[in-house]
């Protein structure tokens, strides 16, 4: 077991006090792996006794197990250090993929939409939103982002049978993304964007477009997901919109 994992299965355990400890030690971790438990306590400057409380906390039985899984995640970090590459790699073959995907039947949806409906799940995906309505605005289309469910439901009488709905989430998972797809997909046409794996936003709507996304161990308590893959898609997705759209104009 990493210890980030047993951190994470047992964060809300944590008081504050010891939350910044943890933190400490999974930052410092290259360090610690070879201090005594007096040495690291006095680094987080707290009691021997304080420490072992924690690492009891999070599942831990003694010190000693403390420094096996810090002593085993440097091993697993030397083993780890090609995550650059990897990343570079992931994109070619990213870029590979999307390259055979075809976009004509979602750039045939957006070419007669009169409104394009957009929404992201969280934080970033809703960024991601922000870039769809930018680069799709330059292009002269009516592009409208929602915020949450309260919201759609306040447009969705207004939507037309040619209009979009596009939703963006990461996982397809989440709870208030299925209840809007629920909502509204007997209103409007829906695309969704969303990870490459089996999902319950995916199989609701009526197009779909996936990426792979690369999660990276950090030294922090979450692990960091490398979601640049689904902004090449939204460049794709433009450059084969425009050439759709000069064919429509040359027939």
């Amino acid at each position: 077991m990493e210890l980030v994992s047993l951190v994470n299965q047992n964060y809300d355990k944590l008081n504050e006090n010891d939350k910044l400890v943890v933190k400490q030690i999974l930052i410092f971790q290259r360090e610690y792996a070879n201090y005594s438990c007096e040495k690291m306590a006095n680094e987080c400057h707290i009691s021997r006794a304080t420490l072992l409380r924690i690492c009891r906390k999070i599942g831990l039985n003694s010190f000693s197990e403390l420094k096996y899984l810090l002593n085993n995640n440097q091993l697993e970090l030397k083993n780890n250090n090609n995550d650059f590459h990897e990343v570079c790699d992931d994109y070619r073959l990213l870029i590979n993929d999307l390259k055979k995907l075809s976009f004509n039947s979602i750039c045939e949806l957006l070419y007669h939409a009169d409104v394009i409906y957009i929404y992201g799940t969280g934080n970033e995906q809703k960024s991601l939103a922000q870039e769809f309505k930018r680069i799709f605005l330059s292009l002269k289309k009516c592009v409208v982002d929602l915020f949450d469910k309260g919201e759609v439901e306040f447009m969705k009488d207004t939507f037309k049978n040619n209009d979009v709905f596009i939703i963006i989430s990461l996982s397809g998972e989440t709870k208030e993304g299925i209840e809007i797809v629920k909502l509204i997909h007997n209103y409007v046409h829906t695309i969704s964007l969303t990870r490459l794996d089996s999902n319950t936003i995916s199989s609701l709507c009526e197009n779909n477009l996936y990426v792979s996304t690369q999660k990276l161990e950090t030294l922090q308590v979450t692990s960091y997901e490398v979601v640049g893959a689904f902004y090449a898609l939204l460049d794709l997705l433009y450059v084969n919109y425009i050439n759709y759209r000069r064919s429509k104009y040359e027939n």
